[in-house]
């Protein structure tokens, strides 16, 4: 059968039949227009494209939906190149106006970035805390240095070490004791 003698609406009918010729005709009769009329709404290529292929996919799901008696088809086919723009260009707006209000809401955040005043104090809070903890007496120097520094829990420093859990959990209760009494880490927390 040629599809080429066929009027649209027997094409469009077909097409709600799955007929993959039938869509093929019906694509080369109207994709020049309906690329015209995506182009007019979009006003740019890429989203007439992404809009006139989004028409076709809907005409091919939706040509059930096609009544004779509701209008011409050239009129439906366009009814939907139409909307399918005007969906396409809201969708692409809208996410163009949500990364303009967050590129400004952005800019109006303080800087994460610390102060080279905060800086100073981190650096010098850290030295002071070395300090307390190098201090400390070798066993719960140990413990803290590897729960803080290696992040290990309790029970893998005392399987590391070879000690029994509870005096892990003692040098580590000892240790904190003694930086919660030192001056200077006492400063840290103020």
């Amino acid at each position: 059968m040629t599809y080429e003698v066929l009027c649209d609406a027997e094409l469009i009918r077909r097409v709600a039949d799955r007929d993959r010729q039938a869509f093929g005709e019906l694509y080369a009769r109207h994709a020049v227009a309906m690329g015209a009329t995506a182009r007019r709404v979009c006003r740019r290529p890429e989203l007439a494209e992404d809009a006139t292929q989004e028409a076709f996919l809907s005409l091919w799901r939706d040509a059930g939906g096609f009544s004779p008696r509701a209008g011409a088809p050239t009129a439906w086919v366009h009814t939907i190149v139409h909307n399918r723009s005007v969906d396409v260009l809201r969708r692409v707006l809208a996410a163009e106006r949500r990364s303009e209000h967050d590129d400004l809401e952005l800019s109006l955040l303080p800087s994460l970035a610390p102060s080279s005043h905060d800086a100073a104090r981190a650096r010098e809070c850290e030295a002071r805390l070395a300090d307390a903890v190098a201090a400390l007496p070798d066993a719960q120097r140990e413990a803290i240095e590897l729960a803080y520094y290696d992040g290990l829990s309790q029970r893998e420093i005392a399987d590391r070490l070879a000690l029994p859990l509870g005096t892990v959990k003692g040098r580590v209760r000892l240790a904190l004791k003694r930086l919660a009494l030192d001056e200077d880490v006492r400063a840290l927390t103020r």
